[in-house]
């Protein structure tokens, strides 16, 4: 049985462009989210197409869609300065959250988009 999108865990991530830009987007699969992101498939975000390479800063598991948008919208208000605090750990999410490490989504995408 498939389960609906809104039923499923959902995440928020943070990922900067060559430019030193940062984008915000929510996902219910981060890894792969990523990777059309990074591989600048059609489903890639405007905001990023071109603007290689990327880099997954934040990610974090935040509970359901409705919860993940109201998260979305509040981070997009926020300063560089407190989303990069959020992404050194020095300040949290305003909700209960899961970090995910980052750095291992990052390798897992690479490895994938490094051509063999």
């Amino acid at each position: 049985m498939n389960q609906k999108n809104s039923d499923k865990p959902w995440f928020i991530y943070l990922i900067k462009n060559k430019l030193n830009q940062l984008y915000c987007g929510v996902t219910v699969d981060a890894e792969r989210r990523f990777l059309e992101h990074a591989s600048n498939s059609p489903k890639c975000a405007k905001a990023l197409k071109g603007k290689g390479p990327l880099i997954l800063m934040f990610c974090a598991r935040v509970g359901n869609q409705s919860e993940a948008l109201k998260l979305e919208y509040w981070l997009k208000k926020q300063t560089r300065q407190h989303k990069d605090t959020l992404i050194a750990g020095t300040s949290v999410l305003p909700v209960e959250h899961e970090l995910l490490e980052s750095r291992v989504i990052q390798a897992n995408i690479n490895l994938q988009i490094t051509p063999q």
